[in-house]
């Protein structure tokens, strides 16, 4: 009888925790729908030059970072940079001023193969999407993560990519303060 209450209670208070996640993340996503459906953005960009020439930074593919605006309040953020290997993009949506949604994609070179199937080189022109990647925020805390496919670059915890995301943030919407004020 006991197990039976104990299992009876456990069900109740789980189900209540993930109908509270997916309310959650249903709010989220309706803030991220309007934020990408939104046509009259002010954007920022910053182009590979000035990351090599600035920043002193260099990647094989490049980066770019650039940042909407509405009505003079960041709104999303995004970065991409070029590896030997892949790609990656991640977008950084904000309400009031707040982190609430990451979005990042990994993409990874296809393999030029010989005829004995040697990896020979990689196709730069063929990017071939293998992982995703979508982290929900609340008060600068991640709450939720959906993942799907392998993780080619950085492979981490929930607390360091939560510390990684929010530090990410931080460092490019400072980047682009000092951007728009030139």
């Amino acid at each position: 009888m006991k197990s039976n209450l104990l299992l009876i209670f456990f069900l109740t208070f789980t189900s209540f925790l993930f109908g509270q996640d997916a309310e959650r993340i249903a709010a989220v996503r309706k803030k991220v729908e309007a934020i990408n459906t939104e046509k009259s953005y002010q954007i920022k960009k910053l182009d590979n030059d000035y990351f090599v020439n600035v920043k002193n930074e260099a990647t094989d593919g490049g980066q770019e970072l650039s940042g909407y605006y509405k009505n003079g309040k960041l709104k999303k953020i995004v970065y991409s940079v070029g590896l030997s290997y892949g790609l990656k993009t991640s977008e950084y949506f904000f309400s009031d001023d707040e982190l609430i949604f990451v979005f990042e994609k990994q993409d990874q070179f296809a393999a030029i193969k010989d005829k004995s199937n040697q990896v020979t080189g990689l196709n730069h022109t063929k990017p071939e999407p293998v992982y995703t990647a979508r982290f929900y925020f609340e008060n600068s805390k991640l709450f939720s993560i959906k993942q799907t496919g392998k993780e080619i670059f950085t492979k981490m915890d929930k607390k360091s990519k939560e510390a990684e995301l929010l530090k990410d943030c931080k460092i490019f919407r400072l980047e682009l303060q000092k951007a728009k004020s030139r």
